[in-house]
């Protein structure tokens, strides 16, 4: 059961791949990718009271960047530890490069936001992911220009954000 393999979709703040490694040390990745039909939203409750990133359906041609990476079992299961019972680990099928569809595990939320938004280190991780995957200027441009607020726990902060340094 150990060896098998899991490819998982990251589109949020599993992006960054210095946040994933420092997860998932070992975690290698598979390329960039893209889910047609559903559009990147920050409207996932978090339990320190913050939003965090979502999928939600959208029209065809909208699209959500993300990068592929290869699990193992003992990976995948720690990940959904971290992920939180806030989420549901569904499957979908993400075009990889030009023309190749693959199988992946994604996080999608069961649980919303009303008002709140998500706290800069945060969306500092996704921002900084897209920029490293190469996503679209305008993707992540629109990553750049969401309202975020700052984390009152500047000692979370500083570890989350520490990780660039």
């Amino acid at each position: 059961m150990g060896s098998e393999e899991y490819l998982y979709f990251a589109y949020g703040s599993n992006l960054s791949s210095l946040r994933l490694k420092q997860r998932l040390p070992l975690v290698k990745l598979k390329g960039i990718a893209t889910l047609k039909g559903y559009k990147l939203t920050f409207n996932m409750l978090s339990t320190d009271g913050s939003a965090k990133c979502n999928i939600i359906k959208s029209p065809e041609e909208s699209m959500v960047y993300g990068a592929v990476y290869v699990l193992n079992h003992e990976q995948i299961s720690h990940l959904d530890d971290i992920e939180g019972a806030r989420y549901d680990r569904v499957q979908f099928d993400v075009l990889i490069g030009n023309d190749d569809y693959v199988s992946v595990h994604c996080y999608v939320a069961n649980t919303f936001v009303n008002k709140e938004l998500p706290f800069d280190w945060y969306k500092h991780h996704v921002f900084v992911g897209a920029q490293e995957h190469g996503f679209p200027i305008d993707y992540i441009e629109m990553i750049k220009t969401q309202k975020s607020t700052a984390d009152a726990d500047k000692k979370k902060q500083a570890l989350e954000l520490n990780i660039y340094k």
